[in-house]
C-alpha cells in the first residue's frame, strides 16, 4: 500500500469509490478533463487492489465524459467495460450506471431505441433499490431518451411521430418527479417536465413547474444548470407572450453564461435573445445575437476539440497500462 492509501481513513477501496464519484459528479458538470483524471485515478488503484469491478463507475463517468467531447467510439468501449466489470461485482447501482452510459452511447449514434432499451434495464435493476435518487435518474434519463427522440422525428419532418416521443417522456418525467430525491435532482426532472410540455404545446401547464426549477436553484447549483434553468424559463414565458418575463430570465441565463462553467448554454441563450428580439421587433438586435450564436458556436466546437485531443492522449495511457488485465 502506498503512503497515499496510508492517509485514507476509510481504507483503500473508500477511496476508489470516492474518486469514481467524484469522476460522474465531474462528468455531469461537463468536466471532461476533470471527470477523466479522476476515473484514471479510480481505475488505477482498482487495478493495484486487484478489484477491477470497483472502477466500474469511473468506466461510466469515462463514457459521459467522451460522449460531451465528442468522442463516441472511445465512450461506447469505456461503457461496455464499466458493465463488464459492474456485472463482476453484481452490484445493481453500478450495473445501472453502466447502463446509462451505453443508452446514451447508443443515443449520440441516433439508435434512440437501443438507447431506450439500455435505460429500461437500469430502471428494473433499480426498482426497489434503496438509492431512490439513482432510480429517479434512470426513470429521468429514460424519459430524456424519449424527448431526444422526439426531437428527431420533429427535425426529420415526422410531427406525430415526435408528439408521441413527446407524449412519452412527459409521462416518464412525471413519474421520475414523483420518486423522492434531492432538490438538485428535482429541479433537473421537473425543468424538464416543464420544456416538454412546451414542445407539446401546453405552455400554461409548463410554467409552475419551469418556476419551481428556478426557486430550487441554489449558489451551490453548478452554473451550466441554472443557466438551463432560466432558459427553460425564458422559452416557456415566450410561448406565452410574457416578453418581459422572457427578458428577465433571458438577462439572468446571460449573466450566468459569463461563468465559463456555463458555455454549453452559451448559444442557446443568445438565440432565445434573438427570437426574443424579432418578436419586439428589433430586428437590428437579432441580427446580433444570432451572429453571436455563431461565434459561441464555432468558439466551442473549436474547444470541444482541443479537449478531446487532450482526453483521447490521456485516456490511451490509461489504456495501456489497462490493457490486458482481467475484466
Amino acid at each position: 500500500m502506498t503512503a497515499r492509501e496510508d492517509a485514507w481513513p476509510d481504507g483503500p477501496l473508500d477511496a476508489v469509490r470516492e474518486a469514481s464519484g467524484r469522476a460522474l459528479a465531474n462528468a455531469s458538470a461537463y468536466e471532461a478533463r476533470q471527470s477523466l483524471e479522476e476515473a484514471k485515478r479510480a481505475s488505477g488503484m482498482a487495478r493495484r487492489l486487484g478489484r477491477l469491478e470497483e472502477s466500474a463507475g469511473a468506466l461510466a463517468a469515462a463514457s459521459l465524459a467522451f460522449l460531451a467531447l465528442g468522442a463516441g467510439d472511445v465512450a461506447r468501449a469505456c461503457a461496455h467495460r464499466s458493465r463488464d466489470r459492474a456485472e463482476a461485482a453484481a452490484d445493481a447501482a453500478l450495473l445501472a450506471r453502466a447502463h446509462f452510459a451505453l443508452g446514451f452511447a447508443a443515443n449520440e449514434e441516433g439508435s434512440h431505441e437501443e438507447a431506450a432499451a439500455e435505460l429500461r434495464k437500469s430502471c428494473r435493476l433499480l426498482r426497489g433499490h434503496g438509492d431512490r435518487a439513482l432510480a429517479m435518474k434512470a426513470v429521468g434519463n429514460l424519459a430524456r431518451i424519449r424527448h431526444d427522440r422526439g426531437e428527431a422525428a420533429a427535425s426529420a419532418g415526422r410531427a406525430a411521430d415526435a408528439r408521441r416521443s413527446w407524449r412519452h417522456a412527459a409521462r416518464l418525467f412525471a413519474v421520475a418527479a414523483r420518486i423522492p430525491a434531492t432538490s438538485g435532482d428535482q429541479l433537473i426532472v421537473k425543468g424538464s417536465l416543464g420544456a416538454v410540455l412546451e414542445r407539446l404545446g401546453q405552455a400554461r401547464r409548463a410554467l409552475p413547474l419551469v418556476e419551481e426549477s428556478v426557486r430550487l436553484l441554489t449558489p451551490e447549483s453548478l452554473p451550466w444548470l441554472a443557466a438551463e434553468s432560466y432558459l427553460r424559463s425564458a422559452r416557456v414565458r415566450l410561448a406565452l407572450d410574457d416578453l418581459e418575463g422572457a427578458a428577465a430570465d433571458l438577462e439572468t441565463a446571460a449573466a450566468t453564461c459569463r461563468d465559463d462553467r456555463a458555455v454549453p448554454a452559451r448559444v442557446d441563450c443568445h438565440l432565445l435573445n434573438a427570437e426574443l428580439a424579432e418578436r419586439l421587433g428589433r430586428r437590428d438586435k437579432e441580427a446580433v445575437f444570432r451572429a453571436y450564436a455563431r461565434t459561441a458556436k464555432l468558439r466551442r466546437e473549436e474547444e470541444i476539440a482541443s479537449a478531446r485531443r487532450q482526453a483521447l492522449a490521456l485516456w490511451a495511457r490509461f489504456d495501456a497500462a489497462d490493457a490486458g488485465r482481467p475484466g
